[in-house]
Parts: structure tokens; sequence; C-alpha cells
């Protein structure tokens, strides 16, 4: 079956669940990528929780995409569906290991030539 009006719709509208569910149990990609994000002392944790949060959503998103499957559009939405949590996923993961600012180096890594030792005494 080619690319029709039904598909058209029904990827409209897996794209716009899709977004909602990932909305619903993760932060945005802009607040994940910023420096509130990465420099909380609980990053390991909002990690872990970022992470879980993917799974559930994939497995709401894919579990649409499968249901719509069965209906008249066939496995279109079943592969759409896993494409947009794919999407989703890759997203956040970017977002996670490219904070939009450079991480600063702290007084255990000095900048070279800076004169100070690792354990913040003048050199």
């Amino acid at each position: 079956m080619a690319f029709n009006t039904t598909k058209a719709t029904i990827l409209i509208l897996l794209v716009g669940e899709g977004s909602g569910v990932f909305a619903g149990f993760c932060p945005s990609w802009f607040t994940v990528a910023s420096p509130f994000f990465h420099e909380q002392a609980a990053k390991d944790g909002n990690v872990k929780r970022i992470r879980a949060g993917e799974v559930a959503a994939t497995a709401i998103v894919v579990g649409t995409g499968w249901a719509v499957s069965t209906g008249e559009v066939g496995s279109f939405a079943l592969f759409a569906s896993i494409a947009i949590s794919a999407v989703f996923i890759a997203g956040y993961e970017y977002q996670i290991r490219h904070p939009s600012k450079p991480a600063e180096p702290s007084n255990a890594d000095p900048a070279p030539g800076s004169g100070m030792l690792a354990w913040g005494n003048p050199t």
C-alpha cells in the first residue's frame, strides 16, 4: 500500500501522541541541555530518571503504533512509532552528552599554567 492520506493522518497523530507522551515522562530537550540540569548534584539521578522515562514513553508510543497497525494501515503505524521513539531518545541522549555550555574546570583539574596544584595550593 502506497503512502496515502490515511497514512499521513496516522503519522501526524502518532507524532503528536509521541511528543505528548515523552513530554509527560521527560523534561524538554532544552532543559536537559541547560546548565541548570548539568550543574546539579543530582544529575546522575536525573539521567537515570530520564532513561526510565524513555523506556516508559517508548512502550506507550510503540504500543499505540502496534494497536493502530492492526487496522487498515498495517505495519506502517508500528514502524512509524518505533522511528518516532528513536528520534526522541536520540534527542535526549544527545542533550545529555552535549550541554549548552562547556563544563568549567574545577580545582581538581586546574587549567594549564594556572599556578595551582590540584588541591588548591599555589605551585
